[in-house]
């Protein structure tokens, strides 16, 4: 092999060694890192007052990524839901207050499966007051219009009854 040759061959051989090395890193993605330190994992609620049977939105941070966290209404322990952190350990959600919770205070809990990270806070649970269906329009007042022509119909009856008696 001649000098010229031996040199196109290592050219050629690092050449194909450059393509075999950067076909992984074209398509790779860049790394995401976390926040350091990471923030304390917080519990937020849409409301800390709710009626018996109405629904309360929940955000809690904290948790490992991808995991099942449990939502329970403690004071007697009631599973509410289970859903599932997203990838930065946050998990949302909504669930529903039991209709026939008793009055007062009780404790709103997130609960992680894997992690044992536990969340709570405090809701004030008030009566469940059944809400009446809205059926349409309002129309009292037309009744209330038609109810007084009525009256007043039947009084000016009445007056005229009485003229013709005297007359």
């Amino acid at each position: 092999m001649t000098a010229s040759s031996k040199c196109r061959a290592a050219f050629a051989a690092a050449a194909a060694s450059a393509v075999l090395a950067a076909v992984p890193v074209v398509g790779a993605q860049p790394a995401h890192s976390q926040p350091y330190p990471p923030g304390a994992p917080s519990l937020t609620l849409s409301a800390t007052t709710v009626d018996a049977g109405d629904d309360l939105d929940f955000t809690g941070t904290g948790f490992t990524p991808n995991e099942g966290v449990d939502a329970f209404r403690l004071s007697k322990p009631i599973k509410l839901g289970h859903f599932t952190a997203d990838a930065n350990g946050t998990v949302e959600g909504t669930v529903t207050i039991p209709k026939w919770t008793d009055p007062g205070k009780h404790l709103f809990r997130l609960k992680g499966e894997e992690s044992k990270l536990t969340l709570s806070a405090e809701i004030t649970v008030r009566s469940h007051k059944p809400h009446l269906a809205n059926t349409g329009e309002d129309h009292s007042s037309v009744l209330l219009g038609g109810a007084a022509g009525l009256l007043a119909l039947g009084a000016g009856t009445m007056m005229a009854v009485r003229r013709r008696k005297h007359n």
